[in-house]
């Protein structure tokens, strides 16, 4: 994958939950950096197929390339950004339970 993310879906085209993802990733690359972050927490997106299919690298520059939009649209600060870091969060979470279910249940 190339550092373009010209052809991947918009901060508008995004469901809330991906953009919490992204938000997500992005909050970690504020607090931990950039390296980690992309190592330790990379955007994980939930819903758009493309978004999904994407690789852990590839994610977390797609979420930095949505970072201005996010901006321009209020979602950086306030109740919005609030709503939708919670929203990822929660999904993230329930994600989580159910892999390790799965893994617990296959061992």
């Amino acid at each position: 994958m190339t550092d373009d993310t010209s052809s991947l879906p918009t901060w508008a085209e995004m469901s809330d939950r991906d953009k919490g993802a992204a938000l997500l990733h992005l909050h970690k690359r504020d607090w931990e950096g950039e390296e980690y972050a992309a190592s330790e927490y990379p955007a994980r997106y939930f819903d758009h197929p493309v978004l999904t299919a994407l690789s852990p690298l590839a994610a977390c520059r797609h979420a930095v390339s949505v970072e201005s939009d996010a901006e321009t649209a209020g979602a950086l600060r306030g109740e919005e950004y609030q709503r939708l870091y919670d929203l990822a969060l929660a999904a993230d979470e329930a994600r989580w339970h159910a892999e390790h279910e799965t893994a617990a249940s296959d061992g």
